[in-house]
């Protein structure tokens, strides 16, 4: 998945995630550099937001398991940060 920011300044990625079965760990890449966001196992849910980004860049979800998960569900919005 991929969210561009299409050149607001500053920005941050609000995200929640839930599942109920297996293991997810998830990452942003941002500058070519991947970087762990959240990690999420059996009946396990998050809600929360990144750090500030700057610049027209776009920013990569990368979702990787270690085998079968069931029920899961993500959210993942870009947002202007306001000043």
């Amino acid at each position: 998945m991929k969210l561009k920011n299409n050149g607001v300044d500053e920005v941050f990625i609000t995200y929640e995630a839930t599942l109920r079965e297996g293991n997810i760990k998830v990452f942003y890449d941002f500058h070519d550099e991947k970087l762990n966001l959240f990690d999420i196992k059996t009946d396990g849910s998050v809600d929360s937001k990144t750090e500030t980004f700057t610049g027209n860049k776009t920013i990569y979800i990368i979702i990787e398991s270690d085998g079968t998960c069931n029920d899961g569900s993500f959210s993942f919005v870009l947002e202007k940060s306001e000043k």
